[in-house]
């Protein structure tokens, strides 16, 4: 199991998403509260800055081709639940 946080912008693609939930394939966690900087909200402190710089540099990378071919596999499987 993966989760992802996303921002649907558009009522099509929320109705898409409450497809795929009817169908078990996902499940939609609404009102979550995630605390990180990538997102919006208040800003952060100089210290809170560093320490997110810091932790970040630390995490472990993967590579683009890797991504690439993960999204790739992921979006095939998504375009053949929505038909």
């Amino acid at each position: 199991m993966q989760t992802i946080t996303i921002q649907i912008n558009n009522d099509d693609a929320l109705k898409t998403l409450r497809t795929l939930e009817n169908k078990h394939f996902i499940s939609i966690v609404e009102n979550k509260v995630m605390d990180s900087p990538a997102l919006p909200g208040a800003p952060l402190s100089l210290d809170e800055f560093k320490k997110w710089i810091k932790d970040s540099e630390q995490t472990p990378t993967v590579s683009l081709s890797e991504v690439k071919e993960r999204w790739a596999n992921k979006k095939k499987q998504l375009l053949k639940l929505t038909k």
